[in-house]
């Protein structure tokens, strides 16, 4: 069964700690054990040094002067930490002896190196120091000198007990500690989950509120909290499309539908026949352009995986949609100044550029009186090419201004029945520079006009 996410923070941090902890428990250990027998070492060259003073040589034999003191309790009872001296010579040959050893004697070893050795005394651990005797330059022999170390070994006996014991409580409740504080840390993760169950899309107002403190959590619920922003607003977005859609279908269904009732009602003259069949073609014709206007809005959403991007000049281009616009421009003596001093290519696709121009210049004629100017400047900015549209049209309410690129949206329609179109098409532009990377803006002035314009890439 997999672990919680709880579980797992206080797994991981039981196993880091644990690491921790049994290295401090090894050094601890350590440094015990090694002070314990610095003490030992210490106390062996002492008396190494003592006895090395109250040897005399007699002959060729080594004895230890003052023996008679060493009758002394210390040096009787082995139960009082007593301290064993030997002298061997420079064969390893026994030639004295402590009182306290009675029959036994001391390991000897000989050319290994080691002065300080662990060894056993009638069953015993003993620490045992083995120092050279020298006379005139001439090595005559050798002090060997131990102590039990059987206290010593029971504290050190003791300590690893303690700590091998100790080692998997502190475990435990390093486990628990871990889960508790776990628990609290993922408490607001919680609540944010349990906030985002409730919210569905017919309870997108709902918000996660957020935690006290300036932290990782809080960037994590105000995240989340602006997602489910764009969530709603995108939302909100498709019913109203859905609801303009559906109108703007419906209205050109409806001439249709009433055009040909009226047809089948009675006879009709010929006149009447045509000019009856040529609303219904423009109706048709209406339908299909936003059908069409509806399916490029669809289409948007994968194009940026195709877009064919290559050098154009935008200039051509303005002048390729000029040209197929020319029959509205001359119906309204409509003049266009195209400024194009510091124009240069761009990396576009020529495509989206094409309905981009057509579409701002298509609105600027449509919304233009008789008789004014269209106005298209191209300039460089800062390496980047800018593109304006300037017409001297109708203009658009400052209020109006942020819903212009919404779908279906048409800035006082019924004040303009006169002028046609599905309102698609600034949505159309607003996406194509989108993909483009196109900086979009709009400047207008009511009765006055209105002046798009065009940020491309570097």
């Amino acid at each position: 069964m997999a672990l919680t996410f709880k579980n797992r923070i206080a797994l991981h941090y039981v196993l880091a700690t644990a690491a921790l902890v049994a290295a401090a428990y090894l050094v601890v250990f350590g440094v015990v054990r090694q002070q314990v027998y610095a003490d030992l070492d210490g106390g062996l060259r002492l008396q190494a040094a003592k006895h090395l003073n109250e040897l005399f040589f007699d002959g060729d034999s080594l004895r230890f002067a003052h023996k008679g003191e060493w009758e002394e309790q210390e040096h009787q009872q082995v139960d009082v930490a007593p301290v064993f001296v030997q002298i061997n010579d420079a064969r390893g040959r026994l030639m004295d002896r402590s009182p306290n050893l009675k029959a036994n004697q001391l390991l000897f070893h000989l050319a290994d190196g080691r002065r300080m050795v662990d060894a056993s005394l009638r069953g015993r651990a003993i620490r045992q120091l083995q120092e050279p005797i020298v006379q005139q330059g001439r090595g005559r022999g050798y002090l060997l000198v131990a102590v039990p170390t059987e206290s010593a070994r029971h504290v050190l006996d003791s300590l690893g007990s303690v700590l091998l014991l100790s080692f998997p409580v502190v475990l435990l409740a390093l486990y628990g500690t871990a889960q508790w504080l776990a628990g609290r840390s993922i408490a607001p993760i919680v609540h944010i989950t349990g906030t985002t169950d409730r919210i569905t899309r017919d309870n997108l107002t709902e918000r996660i509120a957020l935690p006290p403190r300036p932290d990782e959590l809080h960037t994590l619920a105000t995240a989340i909290n602006g997602l489910l922003g764009r969530v709603e607003q995108a939302v909100e977005r498709e019913k109203q499309f859905t609801a303009d859609a559906s109108h703007e279908l419906r209205t050109p269904l409806a001439v249709l539908k009433g055009t040909l009732e009226v047809l089948v009602r009675k006879p009709r003259t010929p006149e009447e026949y045509v000019a009856s069949i040529q609303l219904g073609i423009r109706e048709i014709d209406r339908l299909t352009h936003l059908v069409d206007q509806l399916l490029l809005m669809a289409r948007f959403e994968n194009h940026a995986k195709g877009l064919n991007r290559q050098e154009l000049s935008v200039l051509s281009s303005v002048h390729d949609v000029l040209y197929r616009h020319r029959a509205d421009l001359e119906a309204k003596r409509i003049r266009v100044d195209v400024e194009d001093g510091e124009a240069h290519a761009v990396v576009a696709d020529p495509h989206l550029v094409d309905l981009i121009l057509d579409n701002l210049l298509s609105n600027a004629v449509k919304y233009s009186p008789a008789g004014s100017t269209v106005t298209v400047a191209l300039t460089s900015v800062a390496g980047r090419l800018r593109c304006t549209v300037t017409d001297q049209g109708i203009g658009i309410r400052p209020e109006e201004q942020a819903h212009i690129f919404d779908p279906l949206y048409r800035s006082d329609a019924l004040q303009h029945k006169h002028i046609g179109g599905t309102g698609l098409g600034l949505s159309i532009v607003a996406k194509a520079c989108t993909l483009l990377d196109i900086e979009l803006t709009v400047a207008s002035t009511l009765g006055q006009g209105t002046t798009f314009t065009l940020l491309f890439p570097a």
